[in-house]
């Protein structure tokens, strides 16, 4: 049996290039582990850059965090994010774009 059977896709971007450091050092200290502490399941989480092949040396402006879950019941996972968000138990921070790319989830499961 696979180690998980879920995933939660997480984009998002740097509000701006003067940003990208702070942006980086929140998402790996701050906000992966208090996403790992309150969504039960979550069994690994990696951070990957969005590369254009026809210009691999551009700087790039998004990244995904992909979060694998062992998880029967994903929107559980789903609702123990957004309850978390909801009661303010998740750091959020000025470096993340929220508005020209902002975050998107994306929560996909194994057939």
């Amino acid at each position: 049996m696979a180690d998980h059977n879920a995933l939660l896709l997480a984009w998002s971007s740097p509000a701006d290039a003067a940003s990208a450091e702070e942006f980086h050092r929140w998402y790996s200290d701050t906000h992966v582990p208090e996403v790992r502490a309150n969504v039960p399941g979550i069994v690994d989480v990696r951070r990957y850059t969005l590369i254009d092949p026809a210009a691999p040396d551009a700087d790039t402006t998004r990244f995904l965090a992909v979060y694998e879950l062992h998880t029967d019941d994903l929107p559980a996972a789903a609702g123990a994010l957004g309850a978390a968000m909801g009661e303010g138990r998740l750091t959020m921070t000025t470096s993340m774009d929220l508005a020209g790319e902002p975050p998107v989830l994306q929560w996909v499961t194994a057939r």
